[in-house]
């Protein structure tokens, strides 16, 4: 047996629908605005400044005479990947990179530019440069794993040790600003408020939409509903001297209602 729609579910579709309605009379509205928004976050996006990301990778170990120890070592160097991983990021590293570069490479380009992120479950540490010149972030990337493998000798701790696995390449292209990303958050929140936008003013807006929003206003049946008109010449006027007829074109369905008494 097929069981009818309550009065509640009717009302949600009939809802739904003003809804839709809401927005789709709107639409131009909409669609302008976010095209406002995406092109000011793409242009405010072709503004910043481009920073390029180089990364090498590294392996800590610690050096052990007991195979027997193999297991724990491996545990806790994946531990040490992570203190270390904190250590690279410091001023006492950049000091060393500037130091050793003899130059090259100002503490200023390099102090708050480096990071490490250990390779999750493994011994194994990332160190990543950041930098306005690609050959610099490069570089910085390079140097970064004989600096920390320096501070490890210099704090005595003689068990642990820095491997270089790969060394970082030039990189090719922009690391940030993401285009792609920003348009689409743009095209996403413009969408988002210029439909809320779009929803009030038509809440707050005093013109009937249509021949069922008016009956539904005023309680009174519609009988007739005049589209809009438009009176033109079926021909190409003649420039015959005289003055050219004004088109009456009605901007709105105008509709016709009568109360019934009984």
């Amino acid at each position: 047996m097929v069981s009818r729609p309550s009065a509640g579910q009717f009302q949600d579709v009939v809802n739904a629908f003003e809804f839709y309605g809401a927005l789709w009379r709107h639409k131009i509205f909409i669609v302008a605005m976010t095209a406002v928004f995406i092109a000011s976050a793409l242009v405010l996006t072709l503004r910043e400044q481009k920073i390029y990301q180089a990364s090498s990778l590294v392996r800590v170990q610690q050096l052990i005479s007991d195979p027997g120890q193999a297991l724990g070592v491996l545990a806790a160097s994946a531990e040490l990947a992570q203190t270390y991983g904190k250590i690279v990021e410091t001023s006492t590293i950049a000091q060393k990179i500037a130091t050793n570069s003899k130059g090259q490479l100002p503490f200023s380009e390099v102090d708050g530019h480096v990071s490490g992120s250990p390779v999750q479950g493994l011994d194994m540490l990332t160190i990543s440069a950041r930098s306005p010149d690609p050959l610099t972030a490069e570089r910085i990337a390079n140097a970064a794993p004989h600096a920390l493998e320096g501070f490890i000798r210099q704090t005595g701790t003689l068990r642990d040790h820095i491997t270089l696995v790969q060394r970082a390449d030039l990189p090719t292209g922009q690391a940030s600003p993401n285009v792609k990303l920003n348009v689409a958050l743009a095209l996403l929140l413009g969408l988002i408020f210029n439909s809320a936008l779009a929803l009030i003013m038509d809440l707050i807006s005093d013109r009937v939409g249509d021949a069922d929003e008016f009956e539904k206003l005023t309680g009174v049946p519609v009988l007739a509903s005049i589209p809009p008109l438009k009176f033109t010449d079926s021909e190409q006027p003649v420039n015959d001297g005289l003055e050219e007829t004004e088109v009456y074109e009605p901007t709105r369905p105008r509709a016709v209602g009568r109360a019934f008494n009984g």
